[in-house]
């Protein structure tokens, strides 16, 4: 029980400083508004253009609603810890946690949950306040709203690990700022946080569906939306649990790998 005491204060220490900055966590919240509001309207003079009922398989109240939850949902599994793995790695910080009895990934883990708290309280508040203005397109189904739930919290679990890997290339780059900035760029597009990923085209789908970021943000949304077909949503499930598996292994590897090169020039 004292191992696991360390890990619990480092997460009430993850609570504490979302708690601390949470006048910048509600000014990128607020920063979602636009892309939606823009989404909204996209969505509006599309559908009025080619005066058709449905696109891609969505109708109008469809598309809105996923832009809605899609914006939301991005937001819930962001991260920004791989900016503080990497200046760790570089200025020499990590040699703290070497040689105390630490497990660095659990420290990352819990100081990640710790902040998102306060966040997923929050924007689980606003997705329920979204869901009930929406409730013509997304009807009630508890049910339904509890995969969604779990779809969710898989999805937080494989954002983790994604950009956890990620960092690990602090071992090797000294400046990885750009290559973080690009990725989420990429990442978001691939995820669906920006447009529904059956809108792309056939080669692009069969790409994204041997990637992981089709079950961060498309997904879940899809549960939520009731869209997936009968039977999707179990296999769904089970490939995130695989990829949270192999990305995991993946993280123990790399860091394994990494600590060979790492130097504590800083430190």
């Amino acid at each position: 029980m004292r191992g696991w005491r360390k890990y619990a204060k480092t997460l009430t220490m993850g609570l504490q400083s979302s708690l601390e900055y949470r006048v910048n966590f509600l000014l990128g919240l607020l920063s979602c508004l636009f892309p939606i509001l823009i989404q909204i309207f996209l969505w509006n003079a599309i559908f009025r253009s080619t005066g058709e009922g449905g696109v891609f398989g969505y109708t109008e109240g469809e598309a809105i609603a996923y832009a809605v939850l899609a914006a939301l949902f991005s937001r819930m599994v962001a991260t920004g810890f791989e900016y503080e793995i990497a200046g760790d790695v570089k200025n020499g910080q990590l040699s703290k946690f070497v040689v105390q009895p630490i497990h660095y990934f659990a420290f990352r883990l819990c100081t990640f949950l710790g902040e998102k708290i306060l966040h997923i309280a929050v924007i689980g508040c606003i997705i329920a306040v979204a869901v009930a203005i929406l409730h013509n397109v997304i009807a009630w189904d508890a049910a339904r709203f509890a995969a969604a739930l779990l779809a969710l919290v898989l999805a937080v679990a494989i954002n983790f690990l994604i950009y956890y890997n990620l960092s690990m290339i602090a071992f090797w780059m000294v400046e990885v700022w750009g290559v973080f900035l690009t990725f989420s760029l990429l990442a978001n597009v691939a995820s669906g946080g920006i447009f529904p990923l059956d809108m792309f085209g056939s080669g692009a789908q069969a790409v994204l569906n041997v990637l992981p970021f089709k079950y961060i943000v498309f997904f879940p949304v899809h549960v939520l939306l009731g869209k997936l077909a009968p039977g999707e949503l179990l296999p769904g499930l089970l490939v995130q649990l695989m990829w949270i598996a192999v990305l995991y292994s993946v993280s123990v590897a790399l860091w394994r790998v990494g600590m060979r090169k790492y130097e504590s020039a800083g430190g």
